[in-house]
């Protein structure tokens, strides 16, 4: 089967929960906060606990030497217990993986990391500076998840406790209430606002965090080509006139795009798509059939 005839593009479903996949981004950040978390575990008696160096405080505002702990706070939980770093995991490995689904392996990850550092400045600049304990979790990051799960399959059906079946969108409006009146004390809610926010302004905003991929790729190939003194010689004997290169642009590039998206299926599988790319590549198969006659 051929790039002409494929069926790139499937309408966003929900599909079952599967086994632990290592090669998953879901799977991969569980493993990499239970690991920050036997680490701080083991070192807890220490001088130089691991969640000294790795959480936000509010005075690192001014300090932007410090401003490296508004990503890393986001991968420490409490380790005095299990219950912040369990209900953290969970959602995430439950709801995660609809997510990723939908957006892709990288996207979901951009997502994440971007939703931790926006919570952390949020948070930074609510305290103003002021000298005061610090925060640390990943419930900022997983609540943007799980508020992107809800927008994404409102009328799921999620069984709470295993038991009690309840749509997904009746638990993104207890997650937004419970948390814009909760009290309990040292619970950043204003953290779990800001990624609930941040879920909305992306899904409904159509964003997406590909370019930072694109950005960083082209930023590599300029630094390469510095290095190796790379220049671009034009050839004289033939200059296509400006009618040419309009009819042929727009071609190009879909070809090009066409071809870094083989490239993705290539090395993560069709599943690592984002809804855009397979829509991009049901048109772009289409337009490739039309041309052959087929």
């Amino acid at each position: 089967m051929g790039i002409y005839d494929r069926d790139y593009y499937r309408e966003d479903e929900l599909r079952p929960i599967r086994p632990w996949d290592n090669r998953s981004m879901v799977s991969l950040l569980i493993i990499a906060n239970v690991a920050v978390f036997v680490l701080d575990f083991l070192t807890k008696s220490s001088v130089g606990r691991l969640t000294d160096a790795l959480e936000l405080r509010p005075q690192d505002l001014y300090h932007p030497l410090q401003w490296y702990r508004t990503l890393t706070y986001g991968f420490c939980h409490d380790y005095r217990g299990i219950g912040h770093i369990l209900f953290n995991m969970l959602t995430l490995y439950f709801l995660g993986q609809g997510v990723e689904h939908k957006y892709g392996k990288w996207e979901f990850l951009r997502i994440y990391l971007v939703s931790i550092v926006l919570c952390g400045f949020v948070w930074l600049g609510v305290r103003g500076g002021a000298v005061g304990p610090g925060v640390i979790g990943a419930s900022g990051a997983v609540t943007t998840i799980a508020m992107l799960f809800v927008f994404s399959y409102p009328q799921s059906t999620l069984m709470i406790y295993g038991v009690v079946p309840v749509k997904a969108w009746v638990i993104g409006i207890v997650l937004v209430i419970s948390n814009l009146f909760g009290r309990q004390a040292y619970v950043a809610y204003d953290v779990h606002l800001v990624g609930a926010a941040f879920a909305a302004v992306y899904f409904y905003g159509g964003l997406n965090f590909g370019f930072l991929e694109s950005w960083w790729g082209s930023t590599q190939t300029s630094i390469a080509q510095k290095r190796k003194g790379f220049k671009v010689h034009r050839g004289d004997s033939h200059t296509p006139d400006d009618s040419d290169a309009r009819g042929t642009s727009s071609e190009t590039k879909d070809e090009i795009e066409a071809n870094l998206i083989l490239d993705k299926i290539h090395r993560e599988g069709q599943d690592s798509l984002t809804a855009r790319e397979r829509k991009f590549m049901e048109n772009y198969s289409r337009k490739l059939r039309q041309r052959r006659g087929l």
